[in-house]
């Protein structure tokens, strides 16, 4: 498999979980301005989408999209901890994942477009800001470990990469107490380190 990124985009929800099954894999950098790949190549031939990341499977096979391409890769845990195989565990699963990519990841997305003013961006901050309260507190009112049961899976590997934007934008995190916990212990895993230094986003 192949792993069409960005570094510290979203795609590095998807190079997580792809160190998480320990499988063989190769990384090609894609530059979104240009929309050219490292090796040179026409990255919108790739993805006509344009956007990371994109999952080359095998030759000519490609899968888009963190929703399908996060429970794609999930399901090849050898342990099997990473998703459920069925029934009401992998729903909620994809219930995160739906939320955290159609609501929260376009919440964080208007920064990274044209220059906003400054009521503009406290209104972002503030949709931000209503979303992350509410994952605070669905999480907080559970007794799960993680988001969706006690194993780390790929909702918590895309949260975690959505909220690590906070800095870059100048959006305070500190009141998520709950969600600041699991980032940390997200943070430690060894998968997480070893993708982060690949993309050089940690020494």
């Amino acid at each position: 498999m192949k792993l069409y990124y960005a570094p510290g985009a979203c795609s590095l929800a998807s190079h997580i979980i792809l160190n998480e099954i320990n499988v063989d894999f190769d990384l090609e950098r894609v530059n979104l301005k240009t929309h050219t790949t490292e090796k040179g190549a026409d990255y919108y031939a790739i993805n006509p989408k344009g956007y990371v990341p994109a999952l080359e499977i095998n030759p000519g096979l490609i899968l888009t999209e963190n929703v399908a391409i996060l429970p794609f890769l999930a399901q090849h845990d050898p342990k099997q901890d990473l998703i459920p195989p069925s029934g009401l565990g992998r729903a909620k699963v994809l219930e995160w994942l739906g939320y955290l990519n159609s609501e929260l990841h376009d919440a964080y997305a208007v920064f990274f477009g044209a220059p906003l003013s400054d009521e503009a961006k406290e209104k972002a901050y503030a949709e931000i800001d209503r979303l992350l309260a509410y994952i605070e507190k669905a999480f907080g009112e559970s007794d799960n470990d993680y988001l969706v049961d006690d194993n780390f899976g790929p909702a918590d590997a895309y949260l975690f990469v959505l909220t690590n934007w906070s800095k870059g934008i100048g959006h305070d995190l500190t009141p998520y107490t709950k969600i600041n916990a699991l980032r940390n212990k997200v943070a430690e895993r060894q998968s997480v380190q070893i993708a982060m230094r690949d993309e050089g986003l940690i020494p």
